[in-house]
């Protein structure tokens, strides 16, 4: 069993937590629920319309009923009806039957009703509480809605009451109910059917993408999935992971070049070393001490690069912790001097080195330090100078060498790892190409810039740092963002230095 199989055991019902599974079944409870509520008003509303218009109907053939017997003086038999529907009858106000309908001939009263001359009542109101009178034998069936008009008859008081069936209305109910019944569960498969489908359509752009990644190994970070050309959810989910395959496909190029640069930077210290070991091993009486001098030349060579590859390593980990306080910047700029100064190789001036007290690591400054001045002595023709200039809240250090210069297309391509310029500038580059990368690894971790000018002649590699009243980091920042370049008088901003240092600090 695979680890991701461990790690996600067999859920037998996992399938009920699928996207397109709850947003099927949310989306049957929402319309079914609406389509519940829908029903029972459209029912509702009409059963009180059939049941009013049974009432009315009721109504107004006992007024035409009442109008009769006003205008002939006499109650006629049978009383007559308008439909087979209906059924009719003339009471007493003791609830005795003086006339009925053909249909009811013979039955008693059919509802205890007996308005006031020129009055109506109805059996219960109209809709909701239609009384089933059983006494009532029609055709059709026993429900009735009754309605009674009192009149001032011959002699006495009657009222005429009028039974009308609602039968039809009730049928018509019972249809309609059955039919939003029978059209619910229709409803509910085709809208879960249909959300299915559409969410199943929405989703093939992860799925493209899924698939894509799923397919990716470590040689194939150059793919890209697709990107959808709206700028939705699924849009930005494409574009974050094609931004995130560009930023491991660069990762494992570094990685790659890194590999081979550090091969190539090792291949010939080992070969020499090994030719001269070979050589003493083969004439053990013969070793000179040249020799032994070149064997640890070479030694300290690889010493170096190893150093400053772990250097680069922390720094990208974020494991090299800085120890903030305050450092004396002239001090270690001072330091550096003497040392160029005794080995001899250049002229070296300190007039414009003043009192600058800065935020960060002592150690870590005394190697960006050490890293420029080694630059400086590499590429200088006679003479190297220093500076240190107050800018506001922050302090520059300024290296400057009288050598050829820096291009203004390479001045940013410096600081990459394992760069040697194709110009005059690299004309004794002997070391990794790893001392201006640590500079500015080491600067940006304390918050501050690096960058390089043209100093006619030379070069002159100017550093950014915070004075010791601003708030330093307490340590490299994990993405180390770059400071937005700014124009100076002679170069484009923001690039740095020359192409290799092998400097220690």
């Amino acid at each position: 069993m695979s680890a991701g199989s461990s790690s996600s055991p067999f859920r037998p019902f996992g399938w009920l937590g699928a996207v397109r599974v709850r947003a099927a079944v949310v989306s049957v409870l929402i319309v079914g629920v609406a389509y519940v509520l829908s029903a029972s008003g459209v029912i509702l509303l009409l059963r009180n319309s059939l049941y009013q218009s049974a009432t009315n109907t009721a109504k107004a053939e006992a007024e035409a009923i009442s109008f009769l017997i006003t205008n002939r003086g006499h109650v006629p038999t049978p009383l007559p009806i308008s439909t087979e529907e209906m059924a009719a009858q003339v009471i007493s106000t003791n609830g005795d039957v003086m006339r009925s309908s053909r249909d009811i001939a013979g039955q008693p009263a059919m509802a205890d009703l007996s308005p006031g001359p020129g009055k109506f009542a109805t059996s219960t109101g109209v809709v909701l509480r239609v009384r089933r009178f059983t006494h009532v034998r029609l055709d059709l069936d026993n429900r009735f809605v009754v309605a009674a008009v009192g009149l001032k008859g011959p002699g006495s008081a009657h009222a005429v009451l009028v039974a009308y069936s609602l039968g039809a209305a009730d049928h018509a109910i019972g249809l309609v109910e059955l039919s939003l019944g029978i059209a619910l569960p229709v409803l509910a498969l085709l809208v879960g059917a249909l959300v299915w489908v559409l969410t199943g359509w929405a989703l093939r752009p992860v799925e493209a993408i899924r698939a894509e990644v799923a397919e990716l190994s470590a040689t194939d970070f150059h793919r890209r999935v697709p990107e959808p050309a709206v700028n939705d959810e699924i849009g930005r989910l494409a574009r974050t992971m094609n931004a995130m395959l560009k930023r491991l496909e660069a990762s494992n190029d570094r990685q790659r070049q890194l590999v081979a640069d550090v091969s190539h930077e090792l291949r010939n210290p080992l070969a020499a070393l090994q030719a001269q070991l070979e050589v003493a091993a083969a004439h053990p009486g013969t070793a000179s001490q040249s020799m032994l001098e070149g064997s640890v030349v070479e030694v300290n060579r690889m010493s170096q690069l190893v150093e400053d590859l772990l250097t680069l390593a922390r720094l990208d980990e974020g494991m090299l912790r800085l120890r903030p306080s305050d450092v004396d910047l002239d001090e270690l700029v001072i330091f550096q001097a003497d040392r160029l100064r005794a080995q001899g190789k250049v002229e070296v001036s300190v007039k414009g080195v003043s009192a600058a007290r800065v935020r960060g690591d002592e150690a870590q400054l005394a190697r960006v330090v050490a890293n420029l001045s080694d630059n400086a002595q590499r590429y200088a023709r006679h003479r190297v100078e220093f500076a240190t200039v107050p800018m506001g809240d922050f302090y520059h250090l300024m290296v400057t060498d009288d050598g050829p210069g820096v291009p203004w297309f390479e001045r940013e391509r410096i600081f990459e790892r394992f760069v040697r310029l194709d110009t005059a500038r690299a004309h004794e580059g002997t070391g990794a190409g790893l001392g201006l990368a640590i500079v500015r690894e080491i600067v940006t971790a304390h918050g501050g810039e690096v960058w390089v000018e043209d100093a006619q002649p030379g070069a002159r590699m100017v550093v950014r740092l915070p004075s010791a009243g601003q708030i330093g980091p307490q340590g490299p920042a994990p993405s180390r963002p770059r400071a937005e370049p700014r124009v100076d008088e002679s170069v484009s901003y923001g690039a740095a230095h020359l192409a290799d240092s092998e400097s220690s600090g």
